[in-house]
């Protein structure tokens, strides 16, 4: 999933004609660094590169400096709006539905991704090798725990796709318990995990002792496949699971909500033209939204996929290891702004989601708008100005009802054919 580069140490250190000669003598030759440096035209030592291990940089000051605020702005926004949507369910139990749970459970994939793979490839991106010590296992479990991250993340998304699809489409099919939700969840993480463990197993830990002054040892972390072109063939298949999978789902899926709901609509009663409008616009604006969601999702992995697939099979970069690194951290961040979008998409444009921001927003910065729930458990928006409620064209527009079972309990002579149950009402809320 990550892009490893593990260079030899010697032979990025020394001319290739030298390094076996050298690496015979290493101690001998690093306990006279002196004769070290004398002989470094004849041996064509690149000083420049011992002093970035010394310094741990794998790349210079500019692009040090631009990644970190780049990568931090990421983990700032990511992490925020995520952790607003797992305060929203804890602080609301109504909103502990089993619907929600998908959303909470893409919401703590994707601060995983903002508090964990983040940190971590931004330190494996600008460090000349592996920061974190002789520890084997760790290294392995590292790149696992990124891996299986990012798949939690893609599989939830297309978790919720579906599961809109079916409540909206076939609304007379039994609705998902929170029972089933919980294992659906577990389910995720179980195959998240197992199309992750390609990483644990052949992620490879060296250990190198080279007695430099102030640097007695390196380490390296990287994927070392048992075949050539193993990596390439595995981002093949993440590409194809993790990515063109996912999407091809997603996009089918919305498209048949929205083609769904627009029948609903034409088949409803005559309705007055200002309704008429205004349930247009509110079609448009759902439409809109499930649109943006599945080319969010689309744009967002396509750079980062298309890269490791080229760069496993055909390196363009040669040895131009810092373009190479500065064009993955591009693509990575492209992928990892997912995480900084997610919560925009299925927390703040989701009406109830969003009646919970503006109350968390109101206890942090106190004169913003105020949320109330009542007895019962249904949200009331108060707003600070003159003018109480919400737009007509702002309020959630009802898709569909369906009948409640105590009347279809009371309606004995009626086809259990023609009566759709009820389980909550279907809106714009619930997208």
């Amino acid at each position: 999933m990550e892009a490893s580069v593990a260079p030899s140490l010697l032979e990025e250190m020394l001319g290739s004609s030298e390094s076996d000669l050298i690496f015979g003598n290493l101690t001998n030759l690093s306990n006279n660094l002196s004769w070290l440096f004398n002989v470094s035209d004849s041996l064509n030592i690149n000083i420049d590169l011992i002093n970035k291990f010394q310094r741990n940089r794998r790349v210079d000051d500019g692009a040090y400096y631009a990644l970190i605020a780049m990568y931090s702005v990421l983990i700032v926004l990511g992490s925020t709006g995520n952790s607003m949507v797992v305060a929203a369910v804890i602080r609301q139990p109504a909103m502990r539905t089993a619907r929600n749970v998908f959303i909470i459970n893409l919401a703590i994939s994707d601060l995983l991704l903002c508090l964990v793979t983040m940190p971590l490839t931004l330190v494996e991106l600008l460090s000349q090798y592996w920061p974190l010590g002789d520890q084997p296992f760790l290294c392995k479990l590292v790149g696992t725990l990124q891996a299986t991250s990012i798949f939690v993340s893609t599989i939830s998304i297309t978790a919720i796709a579906l599961d809109r699809y079916q409540v909206i489409v076939y609304p007379t099919k039994q609705s998902l318990k929170t029972v089933g939700a919980v294992l659906l969840l577990l389910l995720i993480w179980a195959v998240a995990f197992i199309l992750a463990l390609p990483n644990f197993i052949w992620r490879t830990h060296r250990h190198h002792v080279i007695n430099l002054p102030g640097l007695y040892s390196v380490n390296f972390c990287f994927e070392e496949w048992p075949t050539k072109h193993g990596g390439g063939y595995y981002s093949v298949f993440v590409m194809l699971v993790q990515y063109c999978l996912p999407i091809v789902t997603v996009s089918v899926a919305y498209a048949m909500i929205c083609r769904k709901l627009k029948f609903r609509l034409t088949k409803s009663n005559v309705r007055s033209s200002k309704r008429s409008e205004r349930d247009d616009r509110r079609m448009k604006k759902t439409n809109t939204l499930l649109i943006a969601i599945a080319l969010v999702f689309c744009l967002s992995w396509l750079p980062l996929n298309l890269y490791n697939l080229i760069v496993d099979f055909c390196n363009p970069f040669g040895e131009d290891l810092e373009t190479m690194l500065v064009v993955y951290a591009v693509c990575h961040m492209m992928g990892m702004s997912s995480a900084c979008s997610n919560p925009l998409l299925y927390g703040w444009l989701n009406d109830n989601f969003k009646k919970e921001f503006l109350e968390i927003i109101s206890i942090l910065l106190p004169g913003r708008a105020r949320v109330s729930s009542s007895p019962r458990g249904e949200e009331i928006t108060k707003l600070p100005s003159a003018s109480q409620g919400r737009p007509a064209e702002e309020r959630p527009m009802v898709m569909y009802t369906k009948a409640s079972e105590s009347q279809v309990n009371g309606n004995h002579g009626t086809s259990p054919k023609e009566i759709t149950y009820i389980k909550q009402v279907v809106t714009n809320a619930t997208l």
